[in-house]
């Protein structure tokens, strides 16, 4: 993981449109957001930069869209980030599942879809 870095600046830190996943913060300290992009990770994180109070970001480059899902998910449960509407931005149909033993918040995710 790479960060964290100003987010305004991400266009000099992201260079290509690919898979990835990030985490977002107001502070530089917490993960406020985590998230994912399948294939444009700068421009995903360029629209949080014009449409969001977040000030950092960290970021990973991914091999493909189902990479950058599960780390998205594993830094979901690593840091609890407190604005995530939901467990995870992996799309109903996919068929991808919580590799994390245990987890209610995903068990009920997946419940209500």
């Amino acid at each position: 993981m790479l960060g964290p870095f100003l987010l305004k600046y991400h266009h000099m830190f992201v260079g290509v449109a690919a898979a990835g996943a990030f985490i977002l913060s107001r502070n530089g300290r917490a993960a406020d957001y985590v998230g994912a992009s399948a294939d444009d990770l700068i421009g995903t994180l360029g629209r949080f930069a014009q449409q969001s109070d977040y000030r950092y970001f960290w970021f990973v480059d991914a091999r493909s869209a189902e990479d950058a899902a599960k780390i998205e998910q594993a830094w979901l449960h690593r840091y609890r980030p407190t604005d995530n509407p939901s467990r995870s931005s992996v799309p109903h149909g996919t068929g991808w599942r919580c590799t994390t033993e245990g987890c209610a918040a995903c068990a009920l995710a997946g419940a209500a879809r």
